[in-house]
Formats: C-alpha cells, structure tokens, sequence
C-alpha cells in the first residue's frame, strides 16, 4: 500500500519537471524585453487646430474680455467677504467683521465702503486710532464720504482732537445740513476757549499805592508832629505818572497866631531836619535765560518721533525748535510715512515761521517746505489748516520768492500748500 502511493508522487514529480522543462524553453525562446514593440501608455489625441490667430480688434477684444473675467471675480470675492463681515457685525462680533472687511480691501483696495465699514467695527471696540486712519483713507478715496466723516469725528473726539473732529462734523453738515447724527455729536462737543465770551468781573480794581516819607516844611508844628502819616484834615495827593510817584505839597492856608500864656513861656521849637528823600530806583530789565543747549538723537520711527515731540514741546518752542533743527529733511517721507499728526504739523508752521524765517536762509526754509510737501497724506493736512496757518504759509512763501530758488520748483511746492506766488 506504502509503495503504491511513492509511485504516484514520483509519477506527479516527473509531470511537473516536464511542464517546468517545457516553460522555460518557451521563454528561452522568447526576444528580450527590449526588443519588443510595447502598446503605448495611453492613446494618442487627435488635436485640431485651424492656423488662424486673432487680428486686429478681435485680439483687443478677446485680451479686454479675459481681463474683465478677472476683474469680475475678484469683485464679486470682495463682495461675498464684505457680506459676511456685515453679518458678523450684526452678530456684534467685531473681531471676525474686521477681519473680513480686511480680506475684502485685500481684494479691491479701491472701494471706500470697505475702510468706512471696518472704522465702524474698530470704533464698537475702541480702537480709535486705526477707525480715524480707516476713515481717512475713505475720504481719500471719496471726499464728500457723510459716514466717513461723521465716523473720524467721533474717533478724533475720543482721542482729545477737539477741533479736528469739530472741522469734520462741520464739513459733513456742509454736506447734508440736515444730518441729525452729525448736528448731535457736534453738541456734544465741549466749547473751545476761543468762542467763549471773556467774563468782565464786577469787582472794581484796588489800585495799590506806595508810601512816602513826608518831608515837614513849616517848623510851627510840634515836636512830636514833626514826622506823622497824612491826615484827613491835611491830605496828600499822590500821581502816578509812568510809575513815578510826584508829591503835591497841600495848599497853605493863613494860621493863626498862638498866644501863649504869661505864666507858663512855650518853648521854642527845636528845628526839623529834613527827611531826605530817595528816588524810586529805576527797574533793572530781566534779560530771558538762553534756551539749554541738549544733545538730541535723531528718531530713525515714527514712535521715536513721538515719543521726543512730546517731551521737548513740555519744555517750550526753544527746545523744540532745537529738536526739529536735528531732524534731516531727506528723512521726512520715510519718518512720517505711517502717520504725522495735525497739531505737530501746524507747530511746525510755526516753527518755521517764527524761528526759521530768523536764524536760516532761504534755502533752507524752502528745503523744509518741499520735503513736508512729498509726506504722505499731506494733501488732507492742508485742507484742515486753520486760516492763520494758512496766512503764515503764505507768508513764508512770499518771504522765499525773492531768493535764488528756481521759479518752477518754487512754484510746484506752492501748489501743493495751496499758495499763489
């Protein structure tokens, strides 16, 4: 039984060996890989062209048409992202509407309702400073902009401008005269020292006198009178006349005789010596105190800027003055790049004009005008200058055109200030 089943596995052995055998000869007699001609990776398309290209107003017309496709995309983008930060500036959920008003300016910088929007949401928490600079690019963009006024007013309120932001409530009523927003926040506004009327006090004016030693000229009184204070009975007129003071002496009037009596003989009355008066000392003239001579770093930012102008404008224009000389004026563009403030830029008017006109030439008046004319936003600081900042511009340009400045430049940065030359 064993021996018979060994037969048969040597028997299916021997099958498999022949069928392996045969296989690989088959393959011996196969050509190698490289030589066979192998089916393609994919099929071939057929692409076909007809050789014309687009001509004349065609091909215009086919650039404008992609171009606009563009356009209109990011668009409609800027669209969509501005509806969701209104819907979460409904929701009150101002974070994620002032990021979505940024993604919108991202897309299309040129629309001013996205700055005005985002102002809104920054004023609803707080951040004033970002709301005005918002709102001013608005304006920028659309001058005659109610709402962006209206929302810098109240951020330049918030941030103790008082009269800028009274100048913008003004502008937007010049508008829309009826603006019931605009006519409330500008109520609210505290009254400027300027329009108050000055308050006339009742109380009348003590006008205080200097006494005098009296000198006694009639030897009939008494010894003990000899020197007294002035009476009511015999007054002394005092004039002040440009601080000097002039005695009148009373007028004489005829005395009696005095007769003494038979028994007691009056003594004789010692003679007076007369008080010697000394003239009012003339007042010594108080010469002003040289500003201090400080060792100033010029700022390389805008925060330096600040931080510096407001410490030495504590100490008066002098120190100022000094400060402002440090400051090259090739650096103006890139030191004032992210903001100048209006009331720094209405000092240095008055810097300018009543220190530099002085001390400087021409020339180097002229050098601080043109480069304050090429900061950015320049334009907007000018148009809210006050008349007398506007006067003393115009001043300092009429002082600067009789130099050796070359008329065309000269008159270039005039009309960026608004002046005629």
């Amino acid at each position: 039984m064993a021996n018979k089943q060994l037969d048969s596995i040597w028997k299916d052995l021997g099958v498999w060996q022949a069928e392996i055998n045969a296989k690989d000869e088959a393959l011996t007699r196969r050509k190698p890989v490289h030589n066979q001609a192998l089916p393609p990776v994919r099929q071939p398309a057929e692409l076909i062209l007809d050789n014309l290209k687009p001509v004349g107003l065609d091909s215009l017309t086919t650039k404008k048409s992609a171009t606009k496709t563009v356009t209109q995309t990011r668009t409609e983008k800027a669209e969509a992202e501005k509806a969701k930060g209104n819907e979460y500036f409904g929701k009150k959920d101002f974070e994620k509407a002032i990021a979505y008003y940024g993604k919108a300016i991202d897309l299309d910088p040129t629309v001013p309702v996205y700055f005005v929007n985002r102002a809104m949401a920054y004023l609803k928490i707080n951040r004033f400073l970002e709301a005005e600079k918002d709102c001013t690019r608005g304006i920028q963009l659309q001058p005659k902009n109610v709402k962006a006024l209206w929302r810098r007013g109240i951020a330049l309120r918030e941030l103790g401008r008082i009269n800028e932001a009274r100048r913008d409530f003004e502008a937007g009523l010049s508008i829309e005269p009826n603006n019931k927003s605009l006519l409330d926040e500008l109520k609210k506004l505290p009254v400027s020292k300027s329009t108050e009327k000055p308050k006339v006090k009742s109380e009348p004016l003590v006008e205080q006198k200097r006494r005098l030693p009296i000198h006694v000229v009639d030897g009939a009184y008494s010894e003990s009178k000899s020197v007294t204070e002035p009476t009511l009975s015999n007054p002394i007129k005092v004039q002040e006349i440009k601080n000097k003071s002039v005695v009148t002496p009373p007028p004489q009037t005829p005395k009696k005789p005095v007769v003494a009596p038979v028994a007691t003989p009056k003594p004789t009355p010692k003679p007076t010596t007369p008080v010697a008066t000394t003239p009012n000392p003339t007042p010594v003239a108080m010469t002003p105190k040289p500003a201090p001579v400080i060792k100033f770093n010029c700022p390389r930012t805008n925060f330096e800027f600040e931080r510096d102008w407001k410490t030495y404008k504590g100490r008066g224009d002098d120190v100022l003055y000094q400060y402002f000389q440090c400051i090259p004026t090739s650096s103006y563009t890139t030191l004032f790049k992210s903001s100048l403030e209006s009331d720094q830029f209405e000092k240095m008017i008055d810097i300018l004009e009543s220190k530099y006109v002085k001390e400087k030439t021409p020339e180097q008046v002229f050098s601080v005008l043109e480069s304050l004319s090429q900061v950015k936003r320049i334009d907007m600081l000018i148009m809210f200058l006050s008349k007398k900042h506007q006067q003393a511009i115009q001043t300092l340009f009429n002082t600067i055109k009789d130099s050796d400045i070359s008329k065309d430049k000269l008159t270039k940065v005039a009309k960026v200030y608004g002046v005629s030359i």
